[in-house]
């Protein structure tokens, strides 16, 4: 099975149809990084600066 691979943060933002600059102005208000605002808006996990769908299974489960 192939790994699913991740992507950046700018590149799910044009995944959902979301404006960067949005997302950050309302992250921003809420006092909330980016980061914890997609993932709390979204679902996407960021793990390693990167973002998966939530049905992703930890890349850390795979680690000995």
């Amino acid at each position: 099975m192939q790994e699913q691979i991740g992507i950046r943060q700018r590149e799910l933002c044009e995944l959902l149809g979301l404006d960067y600059k949005t997302v950050a102005t309302l992250a921003k208000q809420l006092g909330l990084s980016t980061h914890d605002y997609l993932q709390q808006e979204t679902g996407w996990i960021l793990k390693n600066e990167l973002y998966y769908p939530p049905a992703h299974p930890s890349q850390d489960e795979n680690k000995s």
